[in-house]
């Protein structure tokens, strides 16, 4: 079980950027992090965007945490929700949000705690959706529907290696036409269908050694939805096969022409990133870590890895500078969780340690 989206809703923005810095993005496979400042904003969000969870204050202006809660309570009953409060109001938000917060976590927040109710959170969603797939409707004629369906896929897959559209879009088409109304409104036929596709989907990725944020998809787009027809399902899979046919493609013609500038413009826009590397970036861009390296340090001067410490050093220096943030925080922040690693690095760039340079 991952994430894609979570939503950070605090009227403070060092709040938001701290909440932001300690979440373990990789660990639950979180690709963006959105915020708002308070409860209007964020439900204006919830409906355009439907985060995978939301991460709320308390006291905010304008529709305070409470009087968020429960709207979401109301109207957005699955989305999991952690509530942050000051120490002084903390007993007396345990006592409203009891029935409703998956963790209450106090500020300043710890990122041990705060990712721990993450993968709290996300163990209630796989609880969720482990009791749906182990109803009796989906155990029913698996050897039928596994008859039907195992040579579709195995075309499926063939066309997809191959990258090609044109046979993979004939093969739902053909698929579509040989099935009955009545296999059709079969439910368990319905998520049958939905899971190979999933498997296929990941056979694929790692056959091409991409991952789904590469391809640009979101983990909504492979969640089981009941309420869609045999008809809609075979459509979605048209769109998600068309587009990750394309994007490999491209992914493939840009081994021989990299854009350094926009590689190096990533890597300013995401050094927060606790898994930003040498190797996500060569997978990212679709390139090998080899050339990568070569021709980087052949343009800027240094290698990916130096221009990655050398700008988070940067960003850190002028947090210890302007801010009386901890360190810890600040290491967190710049995408450095070991304090002592994010310390020695430090020294090795300035000359002094953090604390040195903060006193003067």
């Amino acid at each position: 079980m991952t994430m894609t989206t979570v939503l950070i809703i605090d009227d403070e923005k060092w709040t938001r950027d701290t909440v932001k810095a300690l979440i373990n993005q990789e660990s639950w496979g979180i690709t963006e992090l959105d915020e708002a400042v308070n409860g209007e904003k964020a439900l204006e969000k919830i409906k355009a965007k439907r985060p995978d969870m939301v991460i709320t204050d308390m006291k905010m202006p304008g529709m305070d945490g409470i009087g968020l809660l429960e709207v979401l309570e109301r109207e957005y009953p699955e989305l999991p929700v952690i509530v942050l409060s000051g120490y002084q109001d903390f007993m007396y938000t345990r006592q409203a949000i009891r029935a409703r917060a998956v963790e209450y976590l106090t500020k300043p927040v710890d990122g041990e705690e705060l990712n721990q109710a993450i993968g709290k959170a996300v163990m209630e969603m796989r609880k969720q959706e482990e009791q749906q797939m182990s109803s009796p409707l989906f155990a029913s004629k698996q050897p039928e529907m596994t008859t039907i369906t195992d040579p579709f896929f195995g075309t499926l897959g063939f066309s997809l290696k191959e990258l090609n559209a044109e046979q993979f879009h004939a093969t739902i088409r053909s698929f579509d036409t040989k099935l009955t109304q009545v296999l059709k409104r079969n439910e368990a036929f319905r998520y049958h269908l939905h899971k190979q596709f999933v498997v296929l989907m990941e056979t694929t990725m790692k056959h091409f050694d991409v991952t789904a944020e590469d391809l640009g998809f979101k983990r909504k787009e492979f969640l089981y939805e009941p309420a869609l027809s045999v008809e809609e399902q075979l459509t979605n899979m048209q769109q998600i096969g068309k587009a990750a046919i394309q994007k490999i493609k491209e992914g493939a013609k840009q081994k021989s022409r990299v854009n350094l500038d926009e590689i190096k413009e990533y890597i300013e826009e995401h050094y927060a990133s606790a898994d930003l590397s040498l190797g996500m970036i060569s997978r990212k861009f679709f390139v090998s870590k080899e050339y990568l390296t070569t021709a980087f340090k052949k343009k800027f001067g240094c290698n990916i890895t130096e221009f990655i410490i050398e700008y988070r050093m940067a960003q850190a220096k002028e947090l210890v500078e302007t801010t009386t943030l901890q360190f810890k925080t600040i290491g967190s922040m710049v995408g450095y969780e070991d304090v002592s690693y994010f310390y020695r690095l430090f020294k090795k760039v300035y000359g002094t340690s953090p604390g040195c340079m903060r006193k003067g």
